[in-house]
């Protein structure tokens, strides 16, 4: 096992040693739980949660765009 440093605000750090401390665990075991949950917590991407909005927007199909004069060398 390969070990890494993260640093955390002192409440965050403070609550996993509450935590530890009441279940007997260590906070390195907690975070390893935690990083490894994370992908199946949810699980969804950006567009997987935004897809059934895509295209509920109707406006007009000129692009939002500045249509102030380009500047230009003279």
């Amino acid at each position: 096992m390969k070990g890494i440093t993260i640093k955390l605000p002192e409440t965050t750090l403070r609550r996993l040693r509450q935590e530890a401390h009441a279940t007997g665990r260590s906070v390195s075991a907690l975070v390893r739980e935690r990083v490894e949950a994370l992908p199946r917590r949810g699980g969804r991407s950006v567009y997987e949660i935004t897809s059934d909005l895509a295209g509920c927007v109707a406006g007009n199909r000129e692009p939002a765009t500045n249509k102030r004069r380009k500047f230009t060398r003279s």
